[in-house]
């Protein structure tokens, strides 16, 4: 039996299952709030899973083992340490304060939470419209899952694109938040999985404690190195730590990842569902190690996006190729239902009812069929960075988007729900900064490192707070 035909085969059980989820969700989504949220009565254990399935899409097992495997060392402390601690705290902080806040509110998405908590229509008009950077993450995980399952299929990437950009439209379009966390659940499982036999066989070829540096710093110094100042990303301690420290705390202001602790029932279940999720994200973290294992096998290193792709198929035979793939696909899948999730949430909450004459009735239709316009930009996306991936990775090209809107969103939700004497102006202001300050000196290239999204990140996070500190220290000098 080929690689190929193994490979439909083990798509179409993967197909069937999420089928007989989608189905069951489909009788429990009938209104707006059961389809963004659910009815609020998943186990933890479920939403954890599902937490940790939307936070480890395919870059972390495709894309950026393959920024390791040419950048090092530094790529690895950047995305693994820095970011992984970020994350970890990020969601161990926000998660409970934002689901009491959020079941308070009654907030079904983060536009629709800021826009309550700080009574402000401008502010929800503009986070709904800033969520279109979503998009960009969204290419990210088709492009890769494209390229690792095109070489299995023997199809062009450009139609395995398509192809799973139609499952993901009819699977988010029927099923809805419920059958979402259920097959995020099933999908963790899988990833848990083929995350232990990829690091293991990784382990294998550079074992952790078998000289793996020594053997780095033969082919390049820079790759055992710390810092790797002839690379693009992560050149200095700044980029590798502080801001990779940074960009993972606020990562998780991602409207299809903090909107997770709205599904649970009441606070007490935060502590399990986070020690489920950040469990299995310590899991899938050291993936990255696969990145120095293809860097010392592979004869020729590929481009970034393509490393990973070369190194399985070098790798393994067509049985394991073939769970590996779907591994992948689950990685990859967990992550792009979640988005396209969180924009039809944001259309039919957020969006419908600015339309004039716009029914309540009508907005979950509408939000649905919204996903048709989102998933033909994807795939005109998609295509684009196949041939043309930005900073030589479409990684870099999702960052962009991505970075944006949780920069923005960074001051409205943590001072939202820790600075009562936040006022809406300042708060305001403080978004307004960030954008303004992230875009400038990206359009600008302001700066030798202004062509790090992580960089840009951070400059437009800390404007933003500065923005926000200076207000609450002049509000408390006017009442003394």
């Amino acid at each position: 039996m080929t690689t190929a035909t193994l490979t439909w085969i083990g798509l179409g059980l993967y197909a069937a299952v999420a089928a007989a989820f989608a189905i069951r969700g489909a009788r429990k989504s009938a209104s707006v709030a059961s389809y963004a949220v659910g009815g609020r009565d998943l186990p933890p254990w479920v939403v954890g899973l599902s937490l940790s399935a939307q936070l480890t899409s395919v870059a972390t097992f495709v894309v950026n083992p393959g920024l390791v495997a040419h950048y090092g060392l530094a790529a690895l402390l950047g995305y693994g340490a820095a970011a992984g601690t970020g994350i970890t705290v990020g969601l161990a902080v926000l998660s409970g304060p934002f689901r009491e806040t959020g079941a308070r509110v009654a907030a079904l998405t983060i536009p629709q939470w800021i826009g309550t908590r700080w009574e402000s229509k401008g502010m929800r008009v503009g986070f709904a419209l800033l969520s279109a950077g979503l998009l960009a993450f969204a290419t990210l995980i088709v492009v890769a899952l494209a390229l690792v399952l095109s070489r299995l299929l023997g199809l062009p990437a450009e139609a395995v694109a398509a192809g799973l950009l139609l499952y993901v439209l009819l699977a988010m379009a029927m099923g809805g938040a419920t059958a979402h966390a259920w097959i995020n659940a099933v999908q963790a499982l899988v990833m848990i999985v083929v995350a232990l036999l990829l690091v293991g066989t990784a382990f294998g070829q550079a074992p952790p404690f078998g000289g793996v540096l020594s053997r780095l710093a033969a082919v390049d110094p820079s790759l055992a190195s710390a810092v790797n100042p002839a690379s693009p990303f992560f050149r200095n301690v700044f980029e590798v730590f502080f801001c990779n420290l940074l960009v993972g705390l606020a990562i998780v202001g991602q409207p299809h990842i903090l909107s997770k602790a709205l599904y649970l029932a009441d606070g007490r279940q935060v502590r399990r569902y986070l020690a489920v999720a950040i469990g299995a994200g310590l899991v899938f973290m050291a993936v990255l190690w696969i990145g120095f294992a293809a860097r010392l096998s592979l004869p020729s290193l590929p481009p970034i996006d393509r490393v990973i792709p070369a190194w399985l198929a070098a790798t393994f035979g067509p049985g394991l190729s073939v769970l590996v793939a779907i591994g992948l696909l689950c990685a990859g899948l967990s992550t792009l239902e979640g988005i396209f999730l969180a924009l039809a949430s944001i259309l039919s909450v957020d969006v419908h009812p600015l339309l004039p004459g716009a029914k309540p009735e009508k907005a979950l239709r509408f939000g649905r069929l919204g996903l048709v316009v989102v998933a033909v930009a994807c795939l005109l996306l998609a295509r684009w960075q196949l041939a043309h991936p930005t900073g030589g990775s479409v990684a870099i090209f999702a960052q962009y988007g991505i970075y944006l809107l949780f920069t923005a969103s960074s001051v409205p939700l943590v001072a939202g729900m820790f600075l009562p004497r936040a006022r809406r102006g300042a708060v305001t202001l403080s978004a307004a900064v960030a954008v303004a300050v992230y875009v400038a000196a990206g359009t600008l290239k302001l700066g030798a490192l202004s062509n790090n999204p992580a960089v840009l990140a951070t400059w437009g996070l800390l404007a933003s707070w500065a923005v926000l500190g200076a207000s609450l220290l002049v509000g408390r000098r006017q009442e003394a």
